[in-house]
């Protein structure tokens, strides 16, 4: 006969296990969500350093459209045939509310130069990873940090090249990141 004892120990292995998997699903998902935004933030911030700055509203706008269409697909893909997965439409409803937040910020601050403006991205992304990472899956957090890190070096020490800094280690950074996490 099992003992209460044992039962409860065998119950918090199966939760362990159960939340384990439930990770390394998500880290899969995420991978190569993150590559294609890596490769988004190469194109994006390479036009930034290559164009006149009156294109580079039309460049991202391009680009974070094909973004949030290949992730909202991809996360579709990933969801299928998993019971109980959930509609799209929170992703959708966090990727408004965060533009408008970057948006919004940009008119309270009005930066006077153009570096906040190539910078910023890469801090709010950092703190998202990171609070995603505490809650659910700590490679994202060390990726944060590391984009956060890489966007402050960046924004100090190569101002005048920022946008192709933000380009290989914002995009590369995400790209590595994507790949580490498949790998989990």
């Amino acid at each position: 006969m099992i003992s209460r004892n044992d039962a409860a120990a065998a119950l918090q292995d199966v939760e362990r296990a159960t939340g384990r998997s439930r990770q390394l699903r998500g880290y899969r998902a995420a991978g190569p969500i993150l590559m294609v935004w890596g490769l988004i933030w190469i194109l994006g911030y390479g036009a930034m350093g290559s164009l006149s700055p009156q294109y580079w509203g039309q460049v991202w706008l391009v680009l974070n459209g094909v973004g949030a269409i290949a992730t909202v697909l991809m996360m579709r893909n990933a969801r299928d045939g998993v019971e109980g997965s959930r509609g799209d439409w929170r992703a959708g409803v966090a990727a408004v509310a965060g533009a408008v937040f970057v948006a919004s910020t940009f008119i309270v601050f009005q930066p006077q130069t153009i570096e906040p403006f190539i910078a910023f991205p890469g801090l709010v992304v950092g703190v998202l990873y990171v609070v995603i990472g505490i809650l659910l899956m700590p490679r994202m957090a060390v990726i944060g940090l590391l984009i956060s890190a890489a966007t402050m070096i960046g924004f100090f020490a190569f101002q005048p090249w920022l946008a192709f800094w933000m380009a290989a280690v914002g995009g590369g950074g995400l790209l590595l990141g994507g790949l580490w996490m498949r790998s989990a």
